[in-house]
């Protein structure tokens, strides 16, 4: 059985992402070049290949590894950490993410992932709200035991 637990890996440690998640989601695009013949219908399409995968979490800070952020404080800690835990300051500092974890330990995960943004919403006191965009270079959802 598969348990969602989205995670930040690093060869510094791993990071689970705050919970609840509102929403995950993954944009696939694939480039292709076209031919269009004058005076005809249509158009011919070859050389279809994969980009690299856009990412895209909302969620709230209401815990975090198991553990309840009550507080605004608590909620507030949890905030930094994920902003440190995403910070990429260069194309070697890639990561990778994980979506699911089964019972036997493998993972289903992108690798040589980056940040690309994170949006923030500290205005409700009772829980924070954050948005985060994440682009994986290869776009296999890799499956197996972690790297």
């Amino acid at each position: 059985m598969l348990t969602f637990g989205p995670t930040l890996i690093r060869d510094s440690g791993t990071y689970e992402l705050p919970r609840p998640i509102l929403a995950f989601n993954l944009r696939d695009a694939w480039d292709f070049e076209s031919f269009k013949v004058p005076l005809r219908d249509g158009e011919s399409l070859t050389g279809h290949s994969r980009n690299a995968v856009d990412i895209t979490i909302d969620g709230q800070i209401g815990s975090q590894s198991g553990q309840l952020r009550l507080d605004e404080q608590a909620m507030f800690e949890t905030l930094e950490d994920l902003r440190a835990a995403l910070h990429v300051s260069g194309p070697e500092q890639t990561f990778l993410l994980s979506l699911y974890q089964d019972q036997d330990g493998f993972h289903r995960y992108f690798s040589n992932c980056t940040t690309v943004r994170l949006d923030s919403d500290l205005s409700n006191k009772h829980l924070f709200n954050f948005s985060i965009q994440i682009r994986a270079a290869d776009p296999t959802i890799h499956h197996g035991l972690l790297p």
